[in-house]
């Protein structure tokens, strides 16, 4: 007996979607852990990178009351 595989069209061309679709958003999911694997390849330290991308706190927080 023999086999004959067939994919409809339609769903062949849904998985070449997919599968492009998901090579093309990971890098926008997991760019923190790509920037943090590239600094760790060039020797850069992890902290650097995060304190140098915080904003500094704004002039608009109320001060703490006096006692």
């Amino acid at each position: 007996m023999e086999l004959l595989a067939y994919i409809d069209p339609g769903a062949g061309s849904l998985f070449i979607q997919a599968v492009i679709a998901t090579v093309l958003v990971a890098p926008f999911f997991l760019r923190s852990q790509i920037r943090r694997g590239i600094d760790r390849l060039r020797g850069r330290s992890t902290t650097a990178t995060t304190t140098a991308t915080t904003a500094p706190p704004s002039d608009d927080v109320a001060p703490p009351p006096q006692p």
